[in-house]
């Protein structure tokens, strides 16, 4: 009987490890979801706050806003722990999100040195970046099945 119950144990404890990976897998892919969802509507949107700022500087501020927020949203991004079966898709958003930082970052020290030279905006490759990380889409959604 005590071995019975040592056996069920064991399984017991190996099934709730295996439930509590596919939740953290799911709850990643959410959250990495959401991320990739944000960073689509900052691409689409980006290239109309560059326009609106080169026609309007009252409007430099939403831009400016508009890109330390994608930062943060990056970083967070950046510190999430993924699951072993996203390990490799992690790296490469964390890849394209250090060239899309590096972006932001010129782009804040321009606006920020009152130098914003809105064509030098547009050409910092945030949009293509991350543009490049809807291709990684596809491999999430098959680890949410």
């Amino acid at each position: 009987m005590k071995k019975i119950l040592i056996i069920f144990s064991f399984f017991m404890l190996a099934g709730c490890g295996i439930l509590e990976e596919a939740n953290n897998s799911l709850t990643y892919v959410e959250e990495m979801t959401d991320y990739l969802n944000e960073a689509e509507q900052f691409a689409n949107d980006f290239p109309g706050l560059v326009e609106n700022a080169a026609a309007d500087p009252s409007t430099i501020p939403t831009l400016e806003a508009r890109l330390k927020d994608m930062k943060t949203e990056i970083q967070e991004i950046n510190d999430l722990t993924p699951p072993q079966v996203a390990d490799n898709i992690h790296q490469k958003v964390e890849e394209y999100n250090g060239q899309a930082l590096e972006g932001i970052d010129r782009a804040l020290v321009e606006i920020d040195r009152g130098e914003v030279q809105i064509s030098e905006l547009k050409n910092l490759e945030i949009v293509n970046t991350f543009n490049q990380l809807q291709d990684i889409k596809g491999n999430l959604e098959s680890l949410g099945q």
